[in-house]
């Protein structure tokens, strides 16, 4: 071999162990690179965390730095560890005040009052939770009025409420349906705004937004809420009777009493007549007279189950009645 072909042959030579130095030192740091990635990736981050977003100011927010109590803007999406706000009202019934007024109380429930109403209660219980063959159609939502005002449609609603509550196996839900006066409100001593008309009115609000329960354990109260133009329109409306169809079928052991106004003095029974499975007419003896009460049942038909309570009676009705109160004194003496 000649001295020419010896210098080629050791220039290729050198030129191979070049090229295979210089691919494993690519091969190298390939293998350096996907190694360092791999430790940035299961090495653990720092927990950094982000101020959240404040809630969009409204109209009636003060300051959000100054005004704690300040109505906040609802978030449906709420966060995961975030506790839920506590919802509802709270009322502190003066039991001995409404006994005084009255009214039936927890505190005495052996009185004449108590046991008529235990009478008046049996009946309607069983529409609405009898015997499957015996129900009515939502014989759990009960309508109490009257034909004129003053014929003692409250005085009815709030006693019929605290004996039903008192059974041991069901709970009331009073809702007072008198936009106009909000009698039974004023009797409870509980606030009437933020009620029934409010929930009608706002679709954000939910029933545990404005429903009161009180300190009577099986009873919870629905505001009025306030006056509105509307109040018949709004009780007509879908939405009412989406409320109440959701109410009276998501609780079975829920007797739903609403106090409504007079039929004659307004035309919201009517409307609440095509919702409700029973009707109470309160009628004032010897006052309320026939005709009355007749064009009072044209205006609630809608409603197949009407029954009567004869108010303000003064025991003079025949000699029946004046035996049954002397039962009643002679066996709880």
């Amino acid at each position: 071999m000649t001295s020419d072909e010896e210098r080629l042959n050791l220039v290729q030579r050198l030129a191979e162990k070049q090229s295979q130095k210089n691919e494993l030192s690519l091969s190298e740091r390939a293998a350096e690179k996907l190694a360092a990635m791999q430790k940035e990736t299961s090495s653990p981050k720092p927990n950094i965390q982000t101020p959240s977003t404040p809630a969009a100011a409204t109209n009636n927010t003060t300051s959000a730095d100054t005004n704690t109590n300040a109505p906040k803007e609802k978030n449906h999406l709420s966060q995961p560890d975030a506790k839920p706000p506590a919802k509802g009202k709270f009322a502190e019934i003066d039991l001995a005040r409404i006994q005084r007024d009255g009214f039936i109380s927890p505190n005495l429930p052996q009185t004449r009052l108590a046991e008529e109403f235990r009478t008046i209660k049996r009946p309607l219980l069983l529409n609405a939770f009898g015997a499957e063959e015996s129900r009515i159609k939502n014989g759990n939502v009960l309508m109490v009025t009257s034909a004129r005002p003053g014929e003692g449609k409250t005085f009815t609603s709030l006693n019929l409420a605290m004996s039903i509550a008192a059974e041991r196996d069901l709970h009331v839900m009073l809702i007072d349906a008198d936009v106009y006066k909000h009698q039974l409100c004023t009797v409870l001593e509980i606030s009437s705004h933020h009620g029934l008309v409010d929930l009608l009115l706002d679709d954000t609000l939910d029933l545990t937004d404005v429903l009161v329960r009180t300190n009577i354990p099986n009873l919870t109260v629905l505001p009025s809420g306030d006056r509105h133009p509307s109040a018949t329109e709004l009780l007509a409306s879908q939405r009412m009777a989406d409320f109440m169809r959701d109410i009276a079928e998501r609780y079975p052991d829920r007797m739903i009493i609403i106090d409504a106004p007079p039929v004659l003095a307004s035309s919201e029974p009517g409307v609440l007549a095509l919702l409700v499975g029973q009707i109470v007419m309160v009628v004032e003896s010897d006052k309320t007279d026939r005709y009355t009460i007749d064009q009072s049942l044209d205006l609630i038909s809608n409603c197949q189950n009407i029954n009567f309570i004869l108010n303000k009676s003064t025991n003079s009705f025949g000699s029946g009645l004046s035996k049954a109160y002397t039962y009643y004194d002679e066996y709880h003496k």
